[in-house]
């Protein structure tokens, strides 16, 4: 059964649970670590009992030995309906492997492999027998309308009622991480547990002390030239135990985007081309958009390269990494 490669990882998968009709090659991938994990142990777990060792075995990273998972997967199951293994970060994709080829070639219908590979190269034999032979599923950031249903139904699961405002400041101020973004979730029920209802308010006290909530207020106060605010948002981050190296890595990424955005801008005025050719989810490229309309282009080039210039100087020792973050910002003020 081979999937569509326009049909998300959750589609797939859900649709061979449903109708009970599965492949019996898997490859899931993907950016989305929350999804891609999620479904792995919902196929699983519809394919087997994962707690019957005789059969189903799990390999992971260098323990995923070609000659044992051949020598699993080729043996019938054992009082079962199937054989399962799920290979875990093997790289067999980013290498390649004659001998995982071979195994695949040969696999009895009574087994299924399970593949949850991060490095992955399209153009490797392996993934191309995969796309022939089985399924691959990909599980991607999801689009901004979908996160917004998907957060919404995370509260009202257990009856609490959300504003729209407070879904969005959200998704803002966590980015588009759906791991960090339930977790937040869990920190607001429990903050707003008499009530059951989340507002906008609840979302500024409890989510936006995130340290991408604070960089990118801090990126808005310097477009602003808001010395104080820059300020007191680093000092925030320091308070939050963030390393300078780290707080200067963000900045440079923040300034990074921008000039990305300052160049589709050239090229099309389109928000939601320009997220796509910039990388950025849909709902913050409007945020980019006004944060890059107070530099020329030049400006942020020079901006970029101070950047640059501040972390040579702590590899270098010429400063400490606190003083060349310090004195970045203080330029960029001016």
């Amino acid at each position: 059964m081979a999937a569509k490669s326009t049909e998300s990882g959750m589609t797939i998968i859900n649709n061979h649970i449903k109708d009970n009709a599965f492949s019996n090659i898997y490859l899931m991938t993907g950016e989305e670590v929350y999804l891609l994990y999620q479904f792995r142990d919902r196929l699983t777990a519809a394919l087997t009992d994962t707690s019957d060792s005789m059969n189903y075995c799990v390999f992971k990273g260098e323990n995923a030995k070609p000659e044992d998972i051949a020598s699993f997967a080729l043996t019938m199951p054992f009082f079962a309906d199937r054989r399962v293994l799920l290979i875990e970060n093997s790289d067999f994709f980013k290498k390649g492997n004659e001998e995982i080829e071979k195994v695949l070639e040969e696999l009895p219908d009574t087994t299924v492999i399970v593949f949850v590979e991060s490095n992955i190269d399209k153009r490797s034999r392996l993934f191309k027998l995969v796309q022939s032979k089985g399924t691959i599923a990909e599980f991607n950031r999801p689009d901004e309308r979908t996160l917004l249903k998907w957060l919404k139904g995370l509260f009202s699961e257990e009856a609490y009622t959300v504003e729209d405002m407070a879904v969005y400041r959200m998704i803002e101020a966590v980015g588009d991480d759906m791991n960090k973004l339930s977790n937040e979730v869990e920190k607001l029920k429990c903050y707003c547990y008499d009530t059951k209802q989340i507002t906008l308010k609840d979302v500024e006290e409890i989510c936006v002390s995130q340290i991408e909530g604070k960089i990118f207020d801090m990126m808005d106060a310097l477009s602003k030239k808001d010395k104080q605010l820059a300020i007191n948002l680093y000092n925030d981050l320091l308070l939050l135990r963030e390393p300078p190296m780290r707080i200067l890595y963000l900045i440079t990424r923040q300034f990074n985007i921008l000039l990305r955005t300052k160049l589709a801008l050239q090229k099309d005025s389109n928000p939601s081309q320009i997220a796509a050719a910039v990388k950025v989810p849909p709902f913050t490229v409007k945020k980019y958009i006004s944060q890059c309309s107070a530099y020329t282009y030049d400006e942020l080039l020079k901006r970029v390269d101070r950047c640059q210039e501040a972390d040579t100087h702590i590899k270098t020792g010429k400063y400490t990494d606190k003083m060349s973050v310090e004195l970045l910002i203080v330029e960029l003020l001016q």
